[in-house]
């Protein structure tokens, strides 16, 4: 997706870091943005190619973390407004090796 769209970023949302590791692993062009409530995720993904890991409050649905996502992206310096990041995401939360959410996302003006 992120070579057919151009987006800024690759923006998942990872308990485990399962998402972003797969990400990863295909050397995408755009940077990843690991998205983590966990502290000892984050430090696991810093140490993988490619990927930026932030460390985020815990989320409750799509739309919040939709939000979060776009959020990390323009303040961790990934995108500007007007820019698309892809996310990706597993559901339910929380439960490891479940990515099925993809979703582009337009970042607000």
């Amino acid at each position: 997706m992120a070579g057919l769209l151009s987006p800024a970023a690759t923006v998942t949302y990872t308990s485990s870091g399962f998402t972003s590791l797969r990400a990863a692993r295909e050397r995408p062009a755009v940077p990843v943005l690991s998205l983590t409530p966990s502290v000892a995720t984050a430090r696991r993904m810093a140490m993988v190619w490619g990927v930026h890991a932030v460390v985020v409050d815990d989320v409750h649905d799509v739309a919040e973390m939709i939000e979060c996502a776009c959020r990390s992206a323009r303040d961790e310096g990934f995108a500007k407004p007007g820019d698309d990041v892809v996310v990706v995401a597993g559901l339910p939360f929380g439960q490891s090796g479940t990515t099925n959410l993809l979703h582009v996302a337009r970042i607000a003006r």
